[in-house]
């Protein structure tokens, strides 16, 4: 069914000529999508085009351009006699995101009659709507009730809810959803509940419909087993714990990861009231899956250290986490990682006393997570060693160190003992602020990210200004500033910027000026807001309305030499996994992918990001997450959206995308329209699922 679906949707999306030469009015058209720009009027006129796929193509660059005032044009084609076109008209008004357009489609959603095109419009009430549209989309009666209206319609609630526009109308429609025939419907239903949770109805109908949610507990369809759990997860009904043992129950017979993964976090949740539970999560630290034993981790490293060393067999935590700090996992270094953590935070002595620091051939995943481990113990020790490291000639370390040395220095420790003068933190202040210095002349962007967002706390700040270190920091802090550019280097920019607006020194003002005419208009913003802070100012009028595109390539030729049968082969050391390329919903990511790839850019790269029941991440030629192609490339919006096995790219926000991509575990409908889609797992999603932090791209192809 869900393959059915998918090409069904394919079948209905804005297509460019696969494997044809494209026209003059297409490339047109793409290119002003591309430049963000309106063309003076020239994009509009493709709305009376006699062409509709011109129509329906100029209405998508609409929704990825996002310009308010194109909404009167836009809403006109509603009422287009092309289905896909007022499919088109509908997405761009959802993508722009105005409340303006809701009477427009409400209107013209009373009239339509085409199943695709009255989906597209549920979906954009959900992005836009209020209340009174959340009650137009769950009594619409017009539109029939088939599974794919009524799976638009449950998504549509769901983006209600994810706007924080719910009631109990709302509630009861989505439960009467979950038993609908369409798996497709039951966990989207599913996903929408628990988007809205937590409220008060959703507790009372799980306990009244605690007979039919047992059965979903069984469901054939893993995707509503795992919405199912994660809705228990959300839930203070007196109902969560049966339903929760018969989830377990039903994986028992009918094991999956993604369940076990889900599973071990509801535990986690309902543990606060439940606290018999915590020895389930003990007992998911001895799973095969390390996918599994992960999460365990994770979600105890999450929970109050008194909750856990009270209800868990303390004995048994005790000797799981030996074992799992103290045995290398080369095929998923997160699990000894995460144990590490754990273990300092419960077991401090132990932790202590196996200097793991000290191991020889340790590699830098796991020093950085002993690294994070310490900063638990907040003793002189730690900080010495965290100070030691801030300017590690590995990036990967210092960056480590910066990131976590926050929790050591919080306020109560800062006053009891470095402004007490406490013999082992008597030299903190100097040696921290040489080393932020340091690491301010260092010219990494990561680095600078990291010390910019320590220097906006107030209390980090703070140990400078009673040492009278204050105006050599901000130099520094200024000088480094400068020496960033668009498009490598916005996310620093903008931590660097809101630092600068915390320390209010008015030398900055001209540095902050300047990049008021940054080409990154988040820049820009960042700016504005951290001069508005330093003089009492508006600068929002300085802001660029848009900005151009620093690079582009409009290589017609390659992309018109992709077609239906174009693949990406990436080639693991986990096996291979295949993507079929969608040169239609993101033609320039798709373009910049092929050549990076032929390149071979991606070769030998790592997946740096794992996060299990959500995507596995990688492309990052540093391998740290922070790096880029040297370009940053457009988002790419398109009727495409989220399921499992898609291919995304990663961004810092809109258009700030680059090379790293992800691929997804589950559906994660919450990524639509928010991210570029640009490929599907079309074969090796089961090496998809065991990928780890630290696999390797042996080989990425285009076939």
């Amino acid at each position: 069914m869900k393959m059915k679906w998918l090409l069904f949707a394919l079948a209905f999306a804005p297509m460019l000529s696969f494997g044809q030469k494209l026209s003059e009015a297409e490339r047109e058209i793409l290119m002003l999508q591309d430049q963000r720009s309106l063309g003076n009027g020239l994009l509009t006129k493709y709305l009376a085009n006699q062409n509709p796929q011109l129509r329906s193509r100029a209405l998508i660059a609409f929704a990825n351009i996002q310009d308010s005032t194109t909404l009167p044009s836009i809403a006109g084609l509603l009422s287009d006699s092309d289905r896909i076109v007022r499919a088109s008209a509908a997405f761009a008004l959802g993508q722009i995101g105005s409340n303006k357009a809701q009477t427009d489609i409400l209107t013209r959603l009373k009239l339509e009659d085409d199943s695709m095109a009255a989906g597209r419009m549920f979906e954009a009430l959900g992005r836009i709507g209020d209340e009174k549209a959340l009650d137009e989309v769950v009594t619409d009666s017009l539109h029939g009730a088939n599974a794919f209206i009524n799976a638009e319609r449950v998504m549509s609630v769901a983006r209600f809810a994810l706007r924080g526009i719910k009631n109990e109308r709302s509630i009861w429609f989505c439960f009467e959803q979950t038993t609908h025939a369409s798996s497709e419907v039951r966990w989207r239903a599913l996903f929408a509940l628990w988007r809205a949770a937590p409220h008060g109805l959703i507790d009372v109908e799980i306990a009244k419909r605690q007979e039919e949610l047992t059965r979903l507990a069984q469901d054939q369809d893993v995707d509503v087993r795992v919405n199912l759990v994660t809705l228990v997860g959300r839930s203070k009904s007196s109902s969560a714990v049966d339903l929760l043992r018969a989830a377990q129950e039903a994986d028992e017979k009918n094991p999956n990861w993604l369940v076990e993964v889900q599973l071990v976090r509801t535990i986690a949740a309902l543990s606060a009231s439940q606290p018999e539970l915590v020895n389930d999560l003990v007992e998911c630290l001895g799973s095969l899956n390390d996918h599994v034993k992960i999460a365990a981790l994770q979600s105890l490293n999450n929970m109050a250290k008194p909750e856990v060393m009270t209800s868990a067999d303390t004995m048994k935590l005790q000797e799981m986490l030996i074992t799992l700090s103290t045995t290398r996992n080369p095929a998923a270094e997160l699990t000894r990682g995460e144990a590490f953590i754990a273990l300092a935070r419960f077991f401090p002595e132990e932790f202590t006393q196996r200097n793991f620091l000290a191991e020889k051939n340790l590699s830098v995943r796991e020093q950085t997570k002993v690294l994070e481990a310490l900063t638990y113990i907040p003793t002189g020790r730690s900080l010495s060693i965290m100070l030691r490291v801030l300017d590690d000639p590995n990036v990967r370390i210092a960056m480590a160190a910066w990131d976590f040395i926050h929790r050591l220095l919080t306020p109560a420790l800062i006053m009891t003992k470095i402004r007490t003068g406490d013999p082992d933190w008597i030299d903190a202040r100097p040696t921290l602020f040489r080393k932020t210095l340091n690491s301010l002349k260092r010219k990494d962007m990561a680095i600078t990210h990291l010390v910019s967002t320590a220097l906006a706390d107030t209390t980090f700040l703070g140990i400078f200004k009673d040492g009278h270190l204050a105006d050599s920091i901000a130099l520094a802090l200024k000088s480094a500033f400068e020496k960033l550019s668009s498009p490598d280097d916005v996310e620093p920019m903008q931590a660097a910027a809101a630092a600068m607006g915390v320390i209010k020194d008015k030398r900055f003002v001209p540095t902050l000026e300047k990049a008021l005419d940054d080409p990154d208009k988040t820049v820009a913003v960042a700016a504005a807001e951290a001069l508005r802070q330093i003089t009492g100012k508006d600068y929002s009028a300085r802001i660029p309305k848009s900005t151009k595109a620093l690079h582009t390539d409009y290589d017609w030729a390659l992309l018109e030499s992709l077609n239906a049968s174009s693949k990406v082969v990436i080639e693991t050391n986990k096996g291979t996994i295949t993507l079929q390329l969608l040169k239609d919903d993101a033609p320039f990511t798709a373009m910049s992918f092929v050549k990076l790839a032929r390149k071979h850019f991606y070769d030998g790269l790592l997946f740096h990001r794992v996060v299990p029941n959500f995507v596995i991440q990688g492309g990052d030629p540093r391998g740290d997450g922070w790096g880029g192609p040297g370009y940053a490339i457009r988002s790419e919006f398109s009727f495409a959206g989220f399921g499992r096995g898609t291919a995304g790219i990663a961004s810092a926000g809109k258009d700030t995308e680059g090379c790293q991509f992800f691929i997804t575990h589950i559906p994660t409908p919450h990524l639509d329209g928010r991210y570029t889609i640009f490929a599907r797992v079309i074969s090796g999603q089961d090496v998809v699922d065991r990928i780890q932090i630290g696999d390797t791209m042996k080989k990425v192809t285009i076939e």
